[in-house]
């Protein structure tokens, strides 16, 4: 059976999730305060009310225009709403003020991603990198030299991202696919058991498992696996797929 390639589906890491925190104030003409803003934007970001955020954060901005805190707020909405050239810029802008503001860095090599632009996206990852070796630039450098096709260095940034945080089910789903495309299949069917040990019930690293198992020649253990994983897939194209697999597991026993 030809060797086949595992999937970077839903189990990715390091999202873009909001995680600015509000900070307490005396209370000084607050209206006016750009600071004071930024908080309520907080505040409804949290709450899940980005439109009035970027109500607050245009304040923000139209007191201090070089109010960082808001720029990256505002570059981080457009992000998640995937308006990735109004991120792009809020970002740069945030730079401009704060060169060395990891999250705007990190968050403007995504947008960058995004855009199709990766070649500014890896300078943003690397320039993250340099500055402080956070996992998330070494984990999304590690993706780009996967699609590379640069198999060590992918694994080498993947190893670094590990290092730093090592309770990421993403991260050792991405190990998983690396160290499958490398044929290395029982490092990778280790790496995709530790992402599960983590997120039991993700049904991409479940789909990866079934397939490392199946390229490592453990039909039995990969059937099950994929049967198990099969209820739970909603994407069809996925489906089919898997369901494929299935089919030529059966016949090869």
């Amino acid at each position: 059976m030809k060797p086949l390639k595992t999937f970077l589906l839903a189990a990715t890491c390091f999202g873009l999730a909001f995680c600015a925190t509000a900070q307490k104030k005396p209370k000084v003409d607050n209206e006016k305060d750009p600071q004071y803003q930024y908080e309520k934007a907080v505040i409804a970001m949290k709450y899940g009310l980005p439109e009035q955020a970027i109500d607050y954060v245009n304040l923000a901005l139209s007191l201090d225009p070089r109010h960082y805190q808001s720029l990256n707020l505002l570059g981080l909405i457009h992000l998640q709403a995937k308006d990735y050239r109004p991120a792009a810029d809020a970002f740069e802008k945030c730079l401009e003020v704060k060169p060395d503001f990891i999250d705007a860095i990190n968050r403007l090599g995504t947008t960058y991603y995004e855009l199709g632009e990766k070649d500014k996206a890896e300078q943003a990852y690397q320039k993250s990198l340099a500055l402080d070796g956070n996992a998330f630039a070494s984990f999304n450098l590690a993706k780009l030299r996967l699609e590379e096709n640069k198999l060590q260095d992918a694994l080498d940034y993947i190893d670094k991202s590990i290092l730093k945080v090592d309770s990421q089910a993403g991260t050792y789903n991405l190990k998983g696919v690396i160290l499958n495309q490398m044929e290395r299949y029982p490092e990778a069917i280790t790496s995709f058991q530790t992402a599960l040990a983590i997120t039991p019930n993700d049904v991409s690293v479940n789909v990866n498992l079934g397939i490392a198992l199946m390229n490592a020649r453990q039909y039995d253990k990969s059937l099950e696996v994929l049967e198990k994983a099969l209820p739970n897939i909603k994407d069809q194209v996925l489906r089919n797929k898997v369901n494929e697999y299935i089919k030529a597991l059966k016949e090869a026993k």
